[in-house]
């Protein structure tokens, strides 16, 4: 691996498929996540660990991902970034929830050094693992001079924290940043920076203190607009329950360029009436909300619903925030 100054490259351990084991010998596919540490991991990366530090932050499937790990995951990368003989962060993570963790740190940054993250489709013990690469390659790519922000490194490719998205269920290309291209490419041994146009966020975010004592994450929920839906289930989330998190946010992934059919426009307006905020966004995996959806009835906003979900939440976060200082 090539050097950056003689500096470290502090790795991060969180779970998911590339710290998974195998259920059973004979069936390879079927493992549960999050199984191995970061010294296993990294033990059989088959790397030069001279410059690289790593620990664990956890242990999970990416799908019970919440505020508590972000939490100590933020608090473990600001704490490597500070330090004067640390060059880069990188993230092992579980997949499916990947896209989101991505977009909360590039959210609370800008970092001043990478950050990168990686991942699996295949559990560790797979006798075609696809981790070891993903790895490697990532631990190549953190001490390339030039990068800056927050990438996900899979397959040979580094996608930017604003454009990734997981697409497939299985399949060794399981990320893609769309029309936007990848921030990053490896041809041979060698990796080729590019440099995609990155969206600039326009909200709100929490500062640093604030985000780190929250015991709660805002309860935003996700909806899919199609044709045979109802406003019924806007409804139903408007009624209070006993046990629930008051209900601050909905997410609407509507059709095409973010079109919802009149009676959800009711429905989420009444939602809006009381206090709700909704952002709208488009089903399409590389579709956009667009003026030309025309609705009244919540925010258009250039983000997957994933995404959308993840500011909407870190947005009224920084409400709070706001509020509490009044």
């Amino acid at each position: 691996m090539s050097v950056k100054n003689n500096l470290k490259t502090v790795v991060l351990g969180t779970g998911g498929t590339i710290a998974g084991l195998r259920k059973h010998a004979d069936k390879p596919d079927i493992y549960n996540s999050g199984q191995l540490g970061i010294t296993d991991i990294m033990s059989n990366a088959g790397v030069d660990l001279t410059l690289v530090e790593f620990k664990d932050v956890a242990r999970i499937d990416s799908k019970n991902m919440g505020l508590p790990v972000w939490q100590d995951l933020y608090k473990a990368v600001a704490q490597a970034q500070q330090r004067s003989d640390v060059g880069a962060v990188l993230i092992t993570h579980g997949t499916d929830t990947l896209e989101e963790s991505a977009f909360l740190l590039h959210a609370l940054g800008p970092w001043p050094k990478p950050v990168l993250m990686t991942c699996a489709m295949k559990p560790a013990d797979h006798p075609q693992a696809d981790g070891p690469g993903n790895l490697r390659d990532a631990l190549f790519l953190s001490v390339e001079p030039g990068l800056s922000g927050v990438h996900v490194v899979f397959n040979r490719r580094a996608h930017h924290a604003m454009h990734v998205q997981k697409t497939s269920t299985d399949h060794l290309e399981a990320f893609s940043s769309g029309a936007a291209g990848v921030s990053a490419e490896k041809n041979g041994s060698a990796w080729t920076l590019k440099a995609p146009p990155v969206p600039v966020l326009t909200h709100d975010w929490p500062g640093t203190s604030w985000f780190l004592k929250q015991t709660q994450w805002p309860r935003v929920e996700w909806l899919s607009h199609h044709s045979g839906s109802t406003p019924d289930l806007i409804q139903a989330l408007l009624q209070p329950l006993a046990d629930a998190p008051q209900l601050r946010g909905l997410v609407v992934a509507g059709t095409g360029a973010g079109t919802v059919k009149p009676s959800w426009e009711a429905a989420l307006q009444q939602a809006m009436a009381q206090g709700i905020q909704v952002w709208l966004t488009s089903r399409c995996t590389w579709g956009l909300a667009l003026p030309q959806a025309q609705q009244s009835c919540g925010e258009l906003i250039a983000l997957s619903p994933a995404k959308a979900c993840m500011g909407l939440a870190l947005h009224l976060m920084a409400e709070d925030e706001k509020r509490s200082a009044v």
